[in-house]
């Protein structure tokens, strides 16, 4: 059965603050049961080699070094990905491990099943109370940023979902869904990124993945109107430490990701959480989150069935975003004139 496994090229953005997290997120990929012969790893790294020698090494890992003016994580991605060769391709984050030995043979299964299915993630961020307090808020949403979560377009379930809740029209086929999602960019999720496995060949054919225009959810937002429509999403759980320094330091990783990809590269985006049509739903998400009641209902909620102070981050954050963004957006009016 093993042999007869599909090979993989997982592809991972990196940069010279990321190497801790790196070394663990490779190290537990070369710990899966997946036949390591068969997993291609590729580094789109933004920092000096000398740096990153021993990780190619310890790890069988190959490297595009990235040049500090073209230096950002879907750039860095998109150049890894134009160089993957097998049938298969993992994003995967620096900051996305993977909690058991089984993981890609769990992402593999529906692929192998069922030709048809394009992409396929995992149904939750993984949730362990030993985690610090940002990661497990995230674990229990299912989101790293209120916005889509009320506009519903998020791609994780909560930690409190047991059946499918999110767009799409599901099936469940016991150890995973199966999700047809319709071709309409406003009823597509923020589905791509942080543990996508998806099937190369479809996406280099119908998708635009040049290494300027290689955001990954506009990747699979180009896939899915060109009629692959069904994604499989497995009933596992996926790390992503992204939280582990705190909400000061989220927030100012936002700021930039706002200011970067939704103004000065919106002109190379497809997809946006807020599209023409959704207006009324950011209304209801702004009214939301200036009055703190609905989010902080919905984070009581959680509580009952999970209790974890972690729930309770959720006011804070949706105000906090508000804000954030709404001054990024005064920002970039202002600087156009």
């Amino acid at each position: 059965m093993m042999s007869n496994l599909p090979s993989i090229s997982v592809i991972v953005a990196s940069y010279s603050g990321s190497l801790s997290t790196l070394k663990e997120c490779l190290r537990l990929l070369r710990d899966q049961k997946y036949p390591q012969d068969k997993i291609e790893i590729i580094l789109g790294h933004g920092g000096n080699k000398e740096e990153i020698v021993s990780i190619l090494k310890e790890y069988k890992a190959k490297c595009v070094l990235i040049p500090k003016i073209k230096q950002n994580a879907e750039y860095n991605r998109g150049v890894a990905f134009n160089k993957a060769k097998n049938e298969l391709v993992l994003i995967l984050d620096h900051d996305n491990f993977m909690p058991t030995r089984n993981f890609l043979l769990e992402y593999v299964e529906p692929l192998l099943k069922d030709k048809d299915v394009v992409a396929v993630e995992s149904c939750y961020y993984h949730y362990d109370r030993s985690f610090s307090l940002m990661e497990r808020y995230f674990a229990l949403f299912g989101v790293l940023d209120p916005v889509p979560y009320y506009m519903g377009k998020a791609d994780r379930m909560r930690q409190d979902s047991k059946k499918w809740n999110l767009l799409g029209k599901s099936r469940d086929m016991g150890n995973y869904y199966i999700v047809n999602f319709e071709k309409n960019p406003r009823k597509i999720p923020t589905v791509g990124t942080n543990g996508c496995l998806m099937r190369r060949k479809i996406v280099m054919e119908n998708a635009d993945v040049r290494p300027d225009h290689h955001f990954p959810i506009d990747v699979m937002v180009d896939v899915i109107l060109s009629g692959y429509t069904k994604f499989a999403f497995v009933k596992n759980s996926l790390i992503h430490r992204t939280g582990y320094k705190g909400l000061i330091s989220f927030l100012k990783r936002r700021y930039v990701f706002m200011t970067k990809y939704h103004f000065s590269e919106s002109g190379n985006r497809r997809y946006s959480v807020y599209m023409k049509g959704d207006f009324w739903k950011l209304v209801k998400y702004l009214m939301y989150s200036v009055t703190f009641v609905k989010p902080a209902f919905d984070a009581f909620k959680g509580f009952i069935k999970i209790p974890d102070i972690a729930w309770f981050i959720h006011p804070f954050m949706c105000f906090g975003v508000t804000i954030l963004y709404g001054y990024a957006t005064v920002m970039n009016v202002f600087s156009k004139k």
